[in-house]
């Protein structure tokens, strides 16, 4: 079965199968294209009202020049803001871990987490990438 989502399309069975197969023991070298900035809602118990944070997507993630996964969602962490305003295509690079995780519906799927050594590879109009907010000391300066 295939999602259409934007102009991706998503497959909703063994999208990340080969994440699985990477196993979470150890850290990977990743290469992947900048997609879009969003949001999600987190939820605290004992809060009076959820939060907004800052997400970033990225696609065609790859190790060594060959594709893992169409796309993956991360935080937007200190090692993504330093990288200044990225444009659609950028390519980065970064080490992270595999992990799993329980999607709605109890279906397990394969992410991957705590990014670092986080570079701008290439940059897609050839000019130095623009400063963006510093989203470490107000999470929210990008959600507006």
């Amino acid at each position: 079965m295939m999602k259409a989502w934007g102009k991706m399309t998503i497959h909703d069975s063994n999208v990340r199968e080969k994440l699985l197969q990477l196993g979470s023991q150890k850290r990977y070298n990743f290469t992947a294209e900048y997609a879009r900035c969003g949001y999600k809602v987190t939820y605290r118990r004992g809060l009076d009202r959820d939060k907004l944070a800052s997400t970033i997507m990225f696609k065609n993630v790859k190790i060594n020049n060959n594709l893992v996964t169409d796309h993956l969602w991360f935080n937007y962490t200190k090692g993504f803001a330093e990288l200044g305003k990225l444009i659609v295509g950028d390519v980065i690079s970064f080490n992270a871990r595999v992990a799993s995780y329980e999607k709605l519906g109890h279906k397990i799927d394969y992410k991957l987490e705590r990014p670092t050594k986080v570079k701008l590879v290439s940059h897609k109009n050839g000019k130095d990438a623009l400063p963006i907010p510093n989203t470490t000391k107000g999470k929210n300066e990008l959600l507006g």
